[in-house]
């Protein structure tokens, strides 16, 4: 009896125990539960404004275990905020996947507009997904995070944890990812724009597009011209060209003009260049109306050391114009910024160094003398209208059979200083070549110095005698045929604007002579009412 005593309060002391315990841990866990969890797992975070952020989604986008999740968020539209690398054609593995395996639809003209749309790329949707990383489980969470100030701002927040704490791994995934990131861009120039965030109107730079690493040889200038310039900056990039400067106690910076008529290729050398040296370009508009000092001078400290600052048009900027009275009165309440704060961030003690800086102007005469002074501008060139010489290359250029394979080779040390010889053997390789099994290079070459001799010297832009070339791009024999045509008509519409433009410019004046005159007229009328008012208060004061 006593037995079955003992073993039913036994009983009954652990179920009253167990109860207890229970009660407790629940109350404990509903009240701290979530307080202790960090204490078990690491993770790391990555936000949707971070370039870390396209490195982590890139990779995401390339594992198989996609394939195996349900929940998936599907991405085609050109409006859906991703990065431009989301929508490039090397992107589109496992695109037979959209293909019905059972096609049954032969339709040539579906299959046409088929292939016109963007691939379908699959991405894990917003939660957590587990998946299989190095032999350890990994926990990938997706989060959308809302902005009280802006009703239809939207970034993302990317976690990714695992248990213990040992952060190694994810250290190893987030390095793989870059890596693979950077791999793609390879033989890319990357452009990032100043621009302002919408959900805390910050002003970062944003990435706008990569586009393939334009060859030397496409950029229309004299050679010797060229390959100068490019010596310089490859030189002033090499690592021992810092110390050089800092035992000198020189600030390690340099800036360059290129200055000429519009179309003359300003631009275009500035991308070649920055692929050549495998820099990414910042593109900043400084006649932003939001761009404050404060903003400006933060943008260039978030610079990176080794890259390519480009300011385009900057004599279209009244902040960079020179410093005239009636420049100072069109710019008053225009702009934020000030050119002697334009000035200290460019070179100032805190300024940043390692940049190249290249500043492009259709009229440098209308520059500010202190904004190119050397020190700010220690090298500036100019962009000529085309020379027979150059006209006869862009001919070559567009009509010649290209070689596809591209000589990279070099692009492993790009800020190694190399001979101008090397530079010139460099640009013929990176770009198309005749090939030398057809015949047509022999009559291509005559073709383009009948072309060449057709043209006026340095009257026509780059740009004005390729979108003539492009209109004839199938037939050589025809732009030969029809370039003194052009060049008659296209001088004569220039004379006509030119005219035009001299009678605006003169109905302006004599308008300007027309308000001159009447408020000269308005002050007269009102200085002599004030003369009457103080002769008739004087009078009244003698009366009384």
């Amino acid at each position: 009896m006593a037995y079955n005593m003992d073993s039913s309060f036994g009983k009954f002391f652990y179920l009253s125990s167990f109860a207890v315990g229970s009660f407790i841990v629940k109350s404990l866990f509903d009240q701290y539960g979530t307080l202790p969890l960090h204490l078990f797992y690491s993770s790391i975070e990555v936000h949707s404004y971070d370039e870390a952020y396209n490195y982590l989604m890139y990779w995401l986008t390339k594992q198989r275990f996609n394939e195996n999740k349900r929940h998936l968020i599907a991405s085609t539209s050109l409006t859906s905020g991703q990065p431009d690398w989301f929508h490039e054609k090397e992107n589109e593995d496992g695109s037979a996947d959209d293909f019905d395996q059972e096609d049954t639809i032969d339709d040539a003209k579906w299959r046409a507009s088929f292939a016109n749309t963007r691939p379908l790329l699959w991405m894990p949707s917003t939660g957590t997904h587990w998946f299989k990383f190095m032999g350890r489980h990994l926990a990938l969470t997706r989060e959308v995070e809302e902005h009280n100030n802006m009703m239809y701002t939207r970034t993302e927040k990317l976690r990714i944890s695992c248990l213990g704490w040992d952060s190694s791994t994810l250290k190893q995934l987030m390095l793989e990812a870059r890596v693979e990131f950077s791999q793609k861009e390879q033989g890319k120039t990357v452009i990032y724009r100043g621009s302002k965030r919408a959900f805390d109107n910050e002003f970062t730079w944003t990435r706008s597009i990569s586009r393939p690493a334009r060859p030397l040889s496409t950029v229309l200038l004299e050679e010797d011209e060229k390959h100068a310039f490019l010596q310089d900056v490859q030189q002033y990039l090499h690592p021992a060209t810092m110390r050089w400067y800092s035992d000198r106690g020189i600030p390690y910076r340099r800036g360059y003009l290129f200055y000429g008529p519009p179309g003359t290729g300003k631009s275009s050398l500035a991308f070649a260049a920055a692929g050549f040296l495998g820099l990414n370009v910042y593109i900043l508009n400084l006649n932003s109306q939001q761009l404050t000092e404060d903003a400006l001078a933060q943008l260039f400290q978030d610079l990176p050391r080794r890259c390519l600052v480009l300011l385009e048009d900057i004599d279209s900027n009244e902040v960079t114009n020179r410093r005239t009275a009636e420049a100072q009165k069109k710019r008053k309440g225009k702009s934020s910024l000030s050119l002697s704060a334009l000035l200290n961030i460019i070179d100032g003690v805190a300024a940043q160094e390692g940049r190249a800086l290249i500043m492009t102007t259709n009229h440098h005469e209308h520059l500010d003398p202190a904004l190119i002074r050397p020190g700010r501008v220690d090298y500036q060139l100019e962009f000529k209208l085309a020379s027979r010489y150059l006209a006869r290359q862009m001919f070559q250029n567009i009509f010649h059979e290209p070689q596809t394979n591209i000589d990279t080779n070099y692009d492993s040390h790009p800020t190694e200083v190399a001979p101008v010889s090397e530079l010139k053997k460099m640009s013929d390789h990176s770009s198309c070549v005749w090939d030398s099994s057809s015949s047509l290079a022999s009559d291509i070459e005559e073709l383009a110095t009948a072309f060449s001799e057709k043209l006026p010297e340095y009257t026509f832009s780059p740009a004005e005698i390729q979108g003539f070339l492009l209109r004839h791009k199938s037939s050589p024999e025809s732009a030969v045929a029809s370039v003194e045509a052009w060049v008659d008509k296209t001088l004569d519409e220039k004379e006509q604007r030119g005219l035009e433009e001299v009678q605006d410019s003169e109905e302006k004046d004599d308008k300007s002579d027309e308000d001159r005159e009447e408020s000269a007229n308005n002050e007269s009328d009102s200085d002599q009412e004030s003369a009457e008012d103080d002769g008739t208060d004087q009078i009244n004061m003698r009366v009384q």
